[in-house]
């Protein structure tokens, strides 16, 4: 087996991906685990791709993939702190996920490749490892280096963007929108939810008097997500673990733009996730509120309550078997403790600080 860091352009195949996509890189599934509150529990779940993969041949190899990144060898997978420990020992491999810095790594086997997003979290799951038959996958990638091409409806060529990255589309009454594209091949692409062939995606706009152009390339960076210097410390109360300092992290879901808060707190000199207040689940949000993840803080309301952070609506989402209470952030307060990440936020969302009455919404 070999194992390094992931590339910048692997991480983004350790997330779902189209079904279009996964039958282009020959994305079997994906294995899902969580080291429990304890740290040192190992719990599985198995995602089905595209199940026409998963041979024999396939389940032997990730087997042994799994039990040797568990073993005292590696000891990624061995618990939490032998996952931080391994992360630890290659900085290169942290990346920004949708609300802290993660790891990733590729494992290859046999004719498999291994791609490991790992989160030492408590409270989270801790690691996610997408599966795939080496050979296409790696063809994908290759392909994919050639760009994602954009034309006018007379094949003319306006530009091109890496794979991955975001386009603005300007429509008629100046109202801008970005979208994520995806390669697929030289006339293809994905371009937020949908696939187009190049031309079609051209005479669309073309139609519909839209103009559109490569996003602003946000640079990667290696830097943990951290709360803002000087912010003030609150405390959270667990049975378990008594009571933490901890500070807030205020980011967004990539996929949903809403509003993700983090606690960090600091485990020796250096910050770390304490947990995630909020959930990202499919129901209903406005702006400025957030599901708290009471299945993994179960003192989450009692800490926002607490810490005067916000209220409680008196609505619930459901996802799975859990239900999350849906909470009203304090804005003032939040602005209070996280003024950058606010702004950051609010501007995002189209409603600057400057435009509102300072009241809660």
């Amino acid at each position: 087996m070999e194992i390094r860091p992931l590339t910048e352009a692997e991480r983004k195949y350790t997330y779902t991906q189209s079904m279009q996509i996964q039958g282009q890189t020959g994305c079997i599934g994906h294995l899902r685990g969580d080291f429990d509150r304890n740290g040192n529990g190992f719990f599985t779940s198995w995602n089905d791709h595209r199940k026409e993969y998963k041979t024999d041949a396939f389940k032997t190899e990730l087997d042994k993939v799994i039990n040797a990144l568990r073993s005292e060898e590696y000891g990624l997978l061995q618990n939490r702190s032998g996952m931080r420990k391994y992360a630890g020992e290659y900085p290169e491999s942290a990346f920004e996920g949708n609300y802290c810095t993660e790891y990733g790594f590729r494992a290859d086997s046999g004719s498999h490749s291994f791609l490991i997003r790992c989160n030492p979290t408590p409270g989270d799951y801790n690691f996610y490892c997408y599966c795939y038959v080496t050979e296409w996958f790696n063809q994908h990638l290759r392909n994919a280096e050639k760009g994602i091409r954009f034309i006018d409806s007379r094949y003319n060529e306006l530009f091109r963007i890496a794979d991955g990255e975001k386009i603005v589309i300007t429509d008629l009454s100046g109202r801008k929108e970005e979208r994520i594209c995806r390669y697929i091949d030289e006339y293809h692409t994905e371009i937020g939810n949908h696939l187009y062939h190049i031309c079609q995606f051209a005479e669309i706009m073309e139609r519909n008097g839209a103009v559109y152009e490569p996003a602003e390339r946000e640079e990667p960076t290696k830097e943990k997500a951290v709360p803002e210097a000087g912010g003030s410390l609150l405390t959270y109360h667990s049975e378990y673990g008594g009571d933490s300092a901890v500070c807030l992290d205020i980011q967004q879901y990539a996929d949903n733009g809403r509003i993700a808060v983090q606690l960090i707190t600091e485990e020796e000199g250096y910050p770390e996730s304490f947990g995630s207040l909020t959930v990202n689940i499919d129901a209903p949000a406005p702006a400025y509120c957030g599901y708290l993840d009471t299945n993994n803080l179960a003192n989450a309301e009692k800490f926002v309550t607490e810490n005067g952070l916000g209220e409680f609506t008196g609505l619930t989402g459901r996802s799975g078997f859990c239900e999350y209470p849906l909470y009203l952030f304090d804005v003032d307060r939040l602005r209070e403790l996280c003024p950058k990440q606010m702004a950051a936020y609010e501007h995002n969302i189209g409603w600057d600080a400057k435009k509102t009455d300072g009241k809660k919404r």
